[in-house]
């Protein structure tokens, strides 16, 4: 089984000559460092897994360092541009101004540990609040999509159900569509909607509607009474001719 995590970090000779070189430039040293450099010093380059371990131990510890150091410019920065300062940026512009001696230069250090720890503990929580706010983003237009699918998915069954009903009528009547029939159907339909509107604001249609609740037996007493008009006269004429020139003004 392969193993997990980073591969174990090996120090080359020209690592081994940087960590040496730090710690002689270090003020003050902690007791695995003093004894890193006094084997870096004294040894002909062969080391043993014990000291390798230590090595690689220091040098970890070198690598902090120096990013903590690093926090040093940009809280400098930060008190140059007059922004307000935290607690722990105070004390360790406060231990700069003083004399660095070992007991202030690893109170400094344990003072920029500490601060680079909270910085960290920010930084987190502003990717864990941007990573909220980007998959609340993505939820909300997931769930504006879905429901403009929803809409679109009941557009095209309506649709659909419309082209079924109207396939089956033309059927029913024995009649055949043609795509080319499509303009003139929806031409047809709209003026057939339009007559129908018409016929029911009518004082005769609405008078049948208060004399039956049928829909199919409103229809064929209307045409009966339509039909029946030729039948009746006026003063000689017959009463649909008359009122065909009364409304249409023509003989």
């Amino acid at each position: 089984m392969a193993a997990r995590g980073r591969p174990a970090k090996i120090l080359t000779p020209n690592d081994l000559t940087t960590l040496q070189q730090f710690l002689e430039k270090l003020p003050f040293l902690k007791k695995k460092q003093q004894q890193a450099l006094t084997l870096l010093q004294q040894s002909n380059g062969r080391f043993n897994d014990k000291q390798l371990s230590l090595f690689k131990t220091v040098d970890r510890e070198k690598n902090q360092f120096l990013t903590r150091q690093a926090l040093i410019e940009q809280i400098k920065l930060k008190d140059k541009n007059q922004q307000p300062l935290l607690a722990n940026e105070i004390e360790i512009l406060t231990l700069l101004n003083q004399t660095m001696d070992q007991d202030n230069f690893f109170r400094l250090d344990r003072a920029l540990e500490s601060y680079q720890k909270i910085e960290k503990a920010a930084l987190d929580n502003r990717i864990r609040l941007e990573n909220e706010h980007k998959r609340e983003i993505l939820q909300k237009s997931h769930k504006e999509l879905t429901e403009a699918q929803k809409k679109r998915n009941a557009e095209n069954q309506l649709k659909y159900a419309i082209g079924g009903v109207v396939q089956s009528l033309y059927k029913d009547l024995d009649l055949q569509i043609q795509h080319s029939d499509i303009p003139l159907l929806k031409d047809a339909l709209l003026q057939s909607i339009i007559w129908e509107r018409a016929i029911k604001e009518t004082t005769i249609y609405k008078e049948i509607q208060n004399n039956t609740e049928d829909l199919k037996e409103e229809t064929k007493l209307f045409q009966r009474m339509v039909e029946d008009l030729p039948t009746y006269k006026i003063n000689g004429q017959e009463f649909h001719k008359v009122l065909i020139q009364k409304h249409h003004g023509k003989p």
